[in-house]
């Protein structure tokens, strides 16, 4: 899901709506996709739009367990 970060302006991917108000909320510019040996590769090449995502998230996995859905 996407909320809207106010100090940046931008839409942000995260897990659950309520996700900006806690602790482990970390804004982040989009890398990409890890390919070793090549680097990062951009997730839509074709978008001149820079997309923002949790790093937590990404990087760690969320600390937050989303609702199942049932």
């Amino acid at each position: 899901m996407k909320v809207k970060d106010r100090e940046l302006n931008v839409l942000v991917d995260v897990a659950e709506k309520h996700c900006h108000s806690l602790s482990c909320y970390w804004p982040r510019p989009d890398p990409g996709v890890f390919t070793q040996g090549q680097g990062y590769r951009a997730r839509n090449p074709g978008s001149k739009k820079t997309e923002w995502l949790c790093g937590t998230r990404e990087i760690h996995g969320c600390p937050i367990q989303p609702k199942a859905i049932l």
